[in-house]
């Protein structure tokens, strides 16, 4: 039990620290970061999603549904798929959603793990830790771009998420799969996830 009294007044001592997002206005964005240097990306978060009602952006660098070069996002729930997580990256070719094989219904906890190559064609999704959804389409050539990155909406104006976030983690560049599994284990620790 946790006890809440007002959003300023709340046991903190054994809880895990995340943002709220309400699925209605709450989301935050970051000034450009420049990707351009680079053609790979490995992004992690501490995800609780807690509705299904709603499409819900967790976190956009670009807009790949909007065609622009050197883009990724992670929905949760994606657009056509009601209870699942959904990505999609792209270079310079057309977008590539992709959503795991099943569904995972509101409320669900997981570390969300994103790794894309646009030169190499790889796109995966690992929930818990477990690689659960990859694509080889082609995306196309070139790097990722200079956006800003909005954190819980899709371009700070719609697609807002409803859930919490406990990490979130970007990096430009391939990571191994044991500093995938590192990072991966590093945010389960924040959740306080056995």
């Amino acid at each position: 039990y946790q006890r809440v009294t007002t959003p300023t007044d709340y046991d903190t001592v054994g809880y895990p620290y995340y943002l709220a997002f309400n699925g209605t206005n709450t989301a935050y964005t970051t000034p450009s970061i420049d990707f351009t240097g680079t053609d790979k990306m490995t992004v992690w978060a501490g995800v609780t999603k807690l509705s299904d009602a709603a499409d819900g952006t967790i976190y956009m660098c670009g807009d790949p549904s909007n065609l622009q070069n050197g883009s990724f996002r992670a929905d949760a729930p994606g657009s056509s798929t009601a209870t699942k997580y959904q990505v999609a990256v792209r270079g310079t070719a057309a977008s590539v959603p992709f959503t795991v094989s099943s569904a995972y219904n509101a409320p669900h906890t997981t570390v969300f793990t994103q790794v894309s190559d646009i030169g190499a064609d790889i796109a995966q999704l690992r929930l818990g830790g477990v690689l659960v959804d990859s694509s080889t389409t082609d995306q196309g050539t070139g790097n990722y771009g200079n956006y800003p990155l909005y954190i819980g909406t899709r371009a700070g104006t719609s697609y807002y998420f409803n859930g919490r976030l406990y990490g979130l983690i970007v990096r430009g560049a391939q990571s191994s799969l044991s500093q995938i599994e590192a990072t991966e284990a590093y945010i389960k620790q924040k959740m306080r996830l056995p």
